[in-house]
């Protein structure tokens, strides 16, 4: 698990001009383990590399909004949130799981999933 500090340099080297909010629900996710912070941080990162903006904020569209058809996420930019991702929480992703995902609430289980993984106590 990544320490405060740890997040901190992170937050100002990797999310280098990123809105505000991302980078602030970013340090309360890491702060607190708020999963309403990590949704507004993973998505944020993908609307940030979408080549075109959406209508509203992907954090107050439906969870069925599609990836691909609604928003027009690429593979480019599930790479480019992959590598995020691995850089913030200190994961491992494949491109094989990230292609499986195809709506929001895909995306937000699949993260939730893989970091409940790192803080369970080891037995």
């Amino acid at each position: 698990m990544i320490s405060i500090v740890q997040a901190k340099r992170l937050a100002a080297d990797q999310l280098a001009g990123f809105p505000a909010p991302v980078k602030e629900s970013y340090l309360t996710y890491i702060g607190t383990g708020d999963l309403a912070c990590l949704d507004k941080v993973m998505l944020g990162v993908i609307e940030f590399y979408l080549a075109q903006p959406p209508e509203q904020p992907l954090v107050e569209m439906p969870g069925s909004t599609r990836l691909m058809e609604d928003l027009g996420v690429d593979s480019l930019t599930m790479v480019d949130t992959m590598f995020m991702a691995e850089s913030l929480f200190a994961m491992k992703l494949t491109d094989e799981e990230l292609a499986r995902v195809t709506t929001l609430d895909e995306l937000r289980a699949h993260f939730r999933r893989h970091l409940a993984l790192q803080v369970e106590p080891a037995a």
